[in-house]
């Protein structure tokens, strides 16, 4: 809340735009202790009776707009729709049944923000396991064959038979410096602009732009370790890497969404399309 009202020596001035619309419908001065530490977290807004998305904010964070003295905040309004269900489609043929523990923070600063549904999509999980992997597959398959429309699914798979895709392999989060070219550490992951991020989370990026994503234990070994492709990727620049790192671990790496599977007695990382 914002606190119109209230009057301290050191104020921002606030213009608020609505979405679509070119003209501000209001300028306030606010203490600036009273404005959030950024509005790159999902952020609302409580004016009169209506509730207010943030969409963007020019500068997005404190440290900016006390320098400033000045932010724009462009708002959209939150509607409720009646849908109904019988005609809603799902995007994926399949998620995780799990999620990543969370815990609060106050800023995304350096933090890599993903969707919630992006959560064990695309990741590698110990060969032992390829028994499941394969009845996983079968299940999201016969999605693909019963449930597919031309935008989208009427079902999807919920995938609960792997709770933990890495049980008995001890790999230090440093492996990955060792095996790839890792040129950025984020400071964490969120989900959704969520004022959260995962507990003992990381992202590490490659210079050719692939991100390794995930969760460790509390003594830095990999618990949950998924791949995130560039746009426009091409493989050829990891196949060699990845195809070692698997082998060399005992691993698979799987694509559940196009449901395809890479690693020992599977194809090489580098037919990925």
């Amino acid at each position: 809340m914002f606190g119109w009202g209230k009057k301290k020596p050191k104020t921002v001035e606030v213009t608020l735009i609505e979405l679509g619309k070119d003209e501000a419908f209001g300028v306030s001065q606010v203490p600036v202790d009273q404005l959030p530490d950024t509005f790159e977290i999902n952020t609302t807004l409580h004016l009169g009776d209506v509730d207010w998305q943030v969409v963007e904010a020019r500068p997005a964070t404190k440290a900016e707009f006390r320098e400033t003295g000045k932010v724009t905040v462009v708002l959209a309004k939150q509607e409720i729709f009646n849908i109904d269900p019988a005609n809603v489609l799902f995007s994926l043929p399949t998620i995780s049944n799990d999620m990543a523990i969370v815990e609060a923070v106050s800023s995304l600063d350096n933090v890599l923000v993903l969707h919630e549904d992006d959560w064990r999509q695309f990741e590698f999980l110990s060969a032992g396991l390829n028994e499941l992997v394969q009845q996983e597959i079968q299940d999201i398959l016969a999605i693909y064959h019963t449930q597919r429309e031309e935008s989208g699914f009427k079902q999807l798979h919920v995938r609960r038979r792997i709770a933990e895709p890495l049980p008995g392999v001890a790999l230090p989060l440093e492996s990955l410096a060792q095996a790839f070219d890792i040129e950025k550490r984020f400071s964490g992951v969120a989900f959704n602009n969520a004022a959260a991020t995962i507990v003992n989370g990381f992202a590490w990026q490659t210079g050719s732009g692939w991100i390794f994503w995930g969760q460790t234990d509390t003594q830095g070994n990999l618990v949950v370790l998924c791949l995130l492709p560039p746009q426009d990727a091409d493989a050829a620049i990891m196949a060699n890497k990845i195809d070692d790192f698997v082998l060399a671990n005992d691993l698979l790496l799987i694509d559940w969404v196009s449901v395809r599977q890479y690693g020992k007695n599977e194809g090489s990382f580098s037919l990925y399309e």
